[in-house]
């Protein structure tokens, strides 16, 4: 492998020939030896690799050679969109072709969730019943009827403009009710090339609920796989604990029962098994409606008032509602009732589920109960971090490489992975941290302007905009605003936008369904631009050289107290004499704080500014420990030391 790597990076080596200019880069070289090294030996892998170090290539071609050497299939996960299309468009088809000068043949895929696909015959059916209309909706069907027959374009993104939601899920493959798949079937193509595939790039929500079906049944939708590799890594936890989360309310159920009282293997039922039927319905029904009216009468405040959030701390007694339903159940199976199998595996998992938070017995998980509006509770279970699930289910079974920018955090001791190690549940392991080659002491200022109220109090909110006005008067665009608030975020932005208006300034600000890349695209074309983003914002945003130069973070981005896994992470810290703050909320921050100063530097023409308007980096005792956690800069408490720093 090692010869390899030489051959692949070296000076006059395969990448050599395939780009203009080519120059080894130490850091990448390293990286591949590394990941190369963890395959060989079945290890798992830490890989801290800063940006512009070229760390997916890195990873990738080590990667491709032990898959084709050893026919091994190797998955490889990111968070985001734009870096698996970076992926599989830039960096494996290069990946490919330095493996044919080894006369070796790459096979890769990418994988999507099925409603990214379009369903032949759904496509079909709707194009027939619009054939003789002229709404905006025919329109289109007839549009995209062309590009799928005439291209053989069969996903989403493929089209080349947007589709209405609602039209798409009218004919997106994520139900389809063809049993004899056409020829065409653009979903058994892909599994057709899935299975013959080294290297399968998805997406963290896709490979976390294809893990959750393989726990269950032993298989799922991705071929068995040899090796995992996580770009983005840093996201990993948000993502597993979320679809790993058990959700159970009266309408699922009420759903489930109205959608399998309307099949035909109900309806051809005699007359008292339809009865035994309601019967068992009607009771569970009214069982499980009398539990959460008690659970919604628990979830009063101090004042009687109704709240919208409770951690759940004993069990719910929920044995005869779950009783019930198995009987529903056992009877159902005894009339061996045809073509309802699907609904039948809905209801028994909605059973497991409901005795599964109900029994409240894993210390591991959070309970918590929702509700909305009059009565309408929701009953909910999460692990409290990605450990409870992958310790057992994935890093037991291959090794796996853990890749991001941003995964340890720094102390007076120096840099470690302990807290991200410890969360993920991954015990043994290599690492490898690699520095960003970008000179910040040099082109990056940490500007903390000494005039900042406290970020909880009532002045911030309007020294927020009034302080980008300022910012705005140095820059005059070229400025990402990072929120941690939608609420506050939109607060500003209203007290902005004549301000804006009046100096032709452009105004961009994220909305929930908004495509980032567009905002993004739009802060590249036009210098005079500011962006207000929240969430999604603060990683992949990815702006090289002088269209962005200054980058500002309103507030410390720790976890949202009122979320319920960080009430649950907090309460189990402080039962065990803790403190909630640095063995949870700090850490958390510390990696999102990183993120977000990273959407500065994308390149080595970068050049320019982050400010950050919380106060108490420098008011509180541990402001230092956040600056050590980040590169080191030059660093003022003066806005105006700005022009010292923005390129000219």
């Amino acid at each position: 492998m090692e010869a390899f790597i030489d051959r692949a990076f070296g000076t006059a080596g395969h990448l050599s020939k395939l780009v203009t200019g080519y120059t080894p880069r130490n850091p990448q070289i390293s990286i591949s030896r590394k990941v190369g090294e963890a395959l060989e030996q079945g290890q798992h892998l830490i890989c801290e690799a800063g940006t512009g170090t070229g760390k997916s290539l890195g990873y990738l071609v080590p990667a491709a050679r032990w898959a084709v050497a050893n026919k091994k299939t190797v998955i490889v996960c990111t968070h985001t969109i734009p870096l698996m299309t970076q992926i599989v468009n830039i960096e494996l088809p290069r990946v490919a072709k330095i493996l044919l000068m080894e006369q070796m043949q790459l096979k890769y895929q990418l994988v999507k969730g099925k409603d990214h696909y379009v369903c032949h015959h759904k496509l079909d059916a709707l194009w027939q019943e619009k054939l003789k209309s002229n709404d905006p909706e025919a329109k289109t069907i007839r549009k995209i009827h062309s590009i799928v027959n005439r291209e053989h374009i069969g996903d989403r993104t493929g089209m080349g403009f947007d589709i209405d939601d609602n039209l798409w899920s009218k004919i997106s493959a994520s139900f389809c009710p063809s049993v004899v798949k056409p020829r065409d079937c653009k979903l058994e193509d892909l599994k057709e090339k899935m299975y013959s595939s080294h290297i399968i790039v998805t997406n963290f929500a896709y490979f976390f609920n294809d893990l959750k079906i393989r726990m269950k049944t032993g298989n799922g939708s991705l071929p068995q796989y040899d090796a995992v590799i996580f770009d983005e890594a840093h996201e990993i936890e948000d993502v597993c604990c979320k679809v790993f989360e058990k959700k159970v309310d009266l309408h699922r159920f009420e759903n489930l029962f109205e959608n399998l009282f309307t099949r035909a293997g109900y309806l051809d039922l005699d007359h008292g098994n339809q009865l035994t039927l309601a019967q068992y319905r009607q009771t569970f029904e009214s069982d499980l409606a009398e539990v959460y009216d008690q659970v919604g009468r628990e979830m009063r405040d101090e004042e009687g008032n109704s709240t919208a959030f409770k951690l759940l701390d004993s069990k719910i007694e929920m044995s005869h509602v779950c009783s019930t339903l198995t009987s529903f159940i056992e009877k159902i199976k005894s009339l061996n009732m045809k073509k309802v199998s699907d609904l039948m595996d809905k209801i028994f998992e909605g059973n497991d589920d409901l005795d599964f938070i109900s029994s409240h017995e894993r210390d591991s998980w959070a309970y918590w109960a929702t509700q909305k509006g009059k009565g309408d509770v929701v009953l909910h279970a999460a692990p409290l971090y990605p450990k409870v699930i992958l310790s057992k289910h994935l890093f037991s079974a291959v090794p796996v490489i853990l890749a991001s920018a941003t995964m340890s955090t720094t102390s007076k001791e120096g840099r470690t992975f302990d807290y991200f190690s410890g969360r993920m549940g991954v015990k043994e392991y290599g690492s490898i941290v690699v520095d960003s080659p970008f000179n910040y002491e040099e082109k990056t200022m940490i500007i903390c302007p000494d005039d900042a109220p406290e970020p909880n109090s009532p002045e911030f909110t309007s020294y927020v905009p009034n302080k980008l006005k300022e910012v705005l008067m140095y820059t005059g665009g070229r400025t990402l605003v990072l929120f941690t608030s939608f609420e506050m975020m939109n607060q500003v932005a209203r007290r902005l936008e004549i301000y804006c208006r009046e100096r032709s300034i452009h105004l961009l600000v994220q909305f929930p369904g908004c495509d980032r890349e567009k905002i993004i695209e739009q802060l590249k074309a036009n210098p005079r631009t500011i962006v207000l983003g929240c969430t999604s914002f603060w990683t992949g945003v990815d702006v090289a050289g002088d269209a962005l130069t200054t980058v500002v973070i309103v507030k410390l981005p720790y976890p949202q107290p009122d979320e319920p896994l960080t009430q649950a992470q907090m309460a189990i810290l402080q039962k065990a004499n803790r403190s909630s703050f640095f063995d949870f909320m700090f850490p958390k921050m510390i990696v999102k704080l990183k993120q977000g100063f990273g959407r500065l530097n994308r390149s080595m023409q970068c050049q320019g500014a982050v400010i950050i308007l919380d106060s108490r980096i420098y008011s509180k005792r541990y402001g230092g420990r956040i600056i050590r956690n980040l590169p080191k800069c030059k660093y003022s408490r003066k806005l105006e030391a700005i022009v010292d720093i923005l390129p000219c």
